[in-house]
């Protein structure tokens, strides 16, 4: 391998096909070879300080990110929470299938219930890092894992296959909720 000196007492490597490898045109200095990597050269920053990588400050919103939903799920997703949302989206589905002859969307059920109990679920905190959509469909995603794990709603990856799991049919028939009106 020859090398070719550039203007600025450097030299770069140059391969066999005539072609600079690394960062020429950056004038960036020439660096050793490394194992099998022959001729890469390190770009060093403008100002001589190191840029920052954006994918990391992204990990990072996404790590503050998930440490509030944690926080809000804890405090918002309680028993007692669970037990009316849960109820109310029986009823929902309940009213839904009865009108419409078929199961609801996820958004079809939790848009029969009482918009003050979801109020958690629509507005971010102050300081969230991501869009609000975010917040909204991990809230949501955390709320539909704990009502099919308390047995409130059943479904499955299939569109449309929510419906009153074991523990809302329940509910249903003591509190003679099973028919609309």
């Amino acid at each position: 391998m020859t090398t070719t000196p550039v203007g600025y007492g450097d030299t770069y490597p140059m391969t066999t096909a005539g072609r600079f490898i690394g960062a020429v045109i950056m004038g960036a200095p020439a660096v050793s070879a490394v194992g099998m990597i022959d001729g890469m050269t390190a770009i060093p920053a403008t100002d001589g300080q190191p840029t920052a990588e954006p994918h990391l400050d992204r990990a990072a919103r996404w790590a503050a990110a998930r440490l509030l939903i944690r926080d809000a799920a804890a405090g918002w997703l309680t028993e007692a929470t669970l037990a009316a949302v849960g109820q109310a989206v029986a009823v929902s589905i309940t009213r839904h299938r009865a009108v419409h002859r078929q199961q609801p969307t996820w958004a079809e059920a939790l848009a029969g219930i009482d918009p003050d109990l979801l109020t958690p679920l629509t507005v971010p905190p102050d300081g969230w890092p991501l869009p609000p959509a975010v917040w909204r469909r991990e809230l949501r995603a955390r709320l539909m894992s704990q009502l099919k794990h308390t047995g409130r709603v059943a479904y499955t990856s299939r569109p449309r296959s929510l419906q009153v799991g074991s523990r809302g049919r329940a509910w249903l028939t003591v509190t003679d909720h099973s028919t609309p009106g």
